[in-house]
């Protein structure tokens, strides 16, 4: 009996334990500037996650959303993911332009950055947190503006994929 139990410790115990290897725990979030290197080469969409700091339905979307096993998945094979502060200070060139946050740092005040304004925008107005797919020409293929539910946001990413 002890012999079994020690048996299935040395060879069994650690199939099981290096099988779950593979299973992402997280999305691998790269910048921008991989984003459009690896889209033109490997002719895959850029899905880009536009937030904003001490937004509640961001950290909510964050926390329940973006560790959810099935959406990590599909991000990860699917797509390569990007994640922007939609009201950062920092110039970030994209698509040969370069987009600034046009409020002036003395203010305080953290306007939102020409990045966001121009893949974000719905009617002339953005909202935070946004997911925008881009194909490898950078043109927006899908914008989900608000907060998504995983079930919503997988079911939307299903179809994009198919």
């Amino acid at each position: 009996m002890f012999k079994r139990r020690l048996g299935f410790f040395v060879f069994l115990f650690p199939l099981f334990l290096f099988s779950q290897g593979n299973i992402k725990n997280n999305i691998d979030w790269i910048t921008l500037k991989k984003a459009e290197k690896y889209s033109n080469k490997y002719n895959k969409n850029i899905l880009i996650y536009f937030y904003k700091p001490n937004c509640e339905y961001c950290d909510k979307m964050k926390k329940n959303t973006l560790t959810n096993k099935e959406i990590i998945s599909l991000v990860n094979g699917n797509f390569f993911p990007v994640k922007i502060n939609g009201y950062t200070k920092d110039t970030i060139k994209f698509n040969s332009k370069t987009y600034t946050n046009q409020q002036p740092i003395d203010h305080g005040y953290s306007f939102r950055h020409d990045l966001f304004f121009e893949l974000g925008r719905t009617k002339n107005s953005i909202t935070a947190p946004t997911i925008v797919i881009l194909n490898n020409n950078y043109e927006i293929l899908k914008l989900f503006p608000g907060f998504q539910p995983k079930e919503l946001l997988s079911r939307n990413l299903k179809k994009i994929i198919n």
